[in-house]
């Protein structure tokens, strides 16, 4: 199953733009890391499905929220806690991500807010190398069938800003994990837009 990856780099750069109306910001936070805030919500969203047949904490998300047509996008709170704990940890690895960014314990505290809104992906994928019939008459099978995999979907906003955008990890193997993979979007996205988004520093 192919999930299309949200990120688009060569937008990042535009909010740059963005930026010129954070105006009375000291000129000391420039120099700061980007301050982070990652945030997990148990309230259910708007726009949330309501489905009867999912336990509490959990609720899907309205198809297209996130692009690929055709799959759909689920939320699990304890999950999305322990998604965010992890996030955390990976955003804060390395030396160089420790030096690029600061993660805080307050929304208040934080230029850049990422929000977990969803934990697991489901699609359809088309049987590939499954036929049907015998020698000279096989033919691909046209069957279909639903896969759900764990997937971490992060929203980042920013302080005083209107826009948002959004990155998607799914689990490929026991080492690119959902969260590895956000995290490194993230990284990138920063580390583009670094000196912009610590003029957002509180």
């Amino acid at each position: 199953m192919y999930f299309r990856n949200l990120l688009r780099l060569t937008v990042a750069a535009i909010i740059l733009g963005l930026f010129g109306t954070a105006s009375g910001v000291a000129e000391s936070n420039q120099s700061d890391r980007v301050r982070v805030f990652v945030l997990v919500s148990a309230e259910r969203p708007e726009d949330a499905i309501v489905d009867p047949d999912l336990p509490p904490g959990q609720w899907q998300l309205e198809p297209m929220s996130f692009g690929t047509e055709g799959n759909s996008y689920f939320f699990d709170l304890d999950q999305a806690k322990y998604l965010g704990e992890q996030l955390s940890r990976q955003l804060q690895r390395t030396d160089d991500r420790r030096d690029l960014m600061e993660l805080v314990e307050t929304r208040d505290q934080a230029a850049v807010y990422l929000e977990v809104v969803a934990t697991k992906v489901e699609g359809s994928i088309q049987g590939g190398g499954v036929f049907q019939g015998d020698g000279a008459n096989a033919a691909p099978a046209t069957n279909t069938t639903s896969v759900v995999s764990d997937a971490l979907i992060v929203r980042l906003t920013m302080r005083f800003q209107p826009n948002h955008y959004d990155f998607l990890g799914t689990k490929i193997d026991a080492l690119r994990t959902p969260e590895r993979q956000v995290s490194e979007q993230i990284e990138r996205f920063i580390e583009v837009n670094a000196d912009a988004l610590r003029t957002l520093n509180p």
